[in-house]
């Protein structure tokens, strides 16, 4: 395995174990991967850099394959249990932002295929169909973090229940009026 990948699993088995980001150190971490701390740098500026990586390579299983908002919400509570340590280290810290963005690069992948999906007729240009997707991703991620963040008893119930007030066909009403502001705005 390469030493990037070795040192970005280190990291967070580290976090897994309830270390905290901010007790992380190069040192640390290069002792685990039994490598100096010269190579360390020679990959990486910085821990949050290396916390890039992790989070570049990561993936929600199945999230991808998501059907509608529930199914997402529900992959995504999966992907949190199995990883909660990890996870609530890194929202206790400066990289909290980098899963921010992991989660709406995940949701956006899957409301865009959404898009793509109820827009049967093709009604909808590619741009349309990426900004739908780009404005919902970014306020399912923030709420999902918000969540996981400030909860003390996460469980998918509650996690649902801050997505309640979305119908479940708020996807075909976004597709609906994005056409329909185009043609009143030309």
């Amino acid at each position: 395995m390469k030493t990037e990948y070795r040192l970005a699993n280190a990291l967070k088995d580290l976090m897994s174990e309830k270390y905290s980001l901010d007790n992380i150190s190069v040192t640390l971490l290069t002792k685990r991967c039994k490598i100096n701390r010269q190579t360390f740098y020679y990959h990486f500026h910085d821990i949050y850099d290396l916390l890039t990586l992790v989070f570049l390579n990561e993936e929600i299983p199945n999230a991808k394959e998501s059907k509608n908002h529930q199914e997402l919400l529900e992959k995504i509570f999966i992907y949190y249990k199995k990883n909660n340590n990890f996870i609530d280290s890194v929202l206790a810290s400066a990289g909290k932002e980098l899963f921010l963005e992991f989660l709406s690069n995940t949701c956006y992948q899957v409301f865009l295929k959404m898009c793509v999906y109820y827009d049967i007729n093709r009604q909808t240009t590619p741009s349309e169909r990426k900004s739908i997707a780009r404005f919902c991703a970014a306020g399912f991620a923030y709420n999902i973090t918000f969540y996981f963040q400030n909860m003390k008893r996460k469980n998918l119930d509650g996690l649902l229940a801050n997505f309640a007030l979305i119908s479940d066909d708020f996807m075909q009403n976004a597709i609906k009026n994005t056409i329909s502001a185009r043609k009143k705005h030309g």
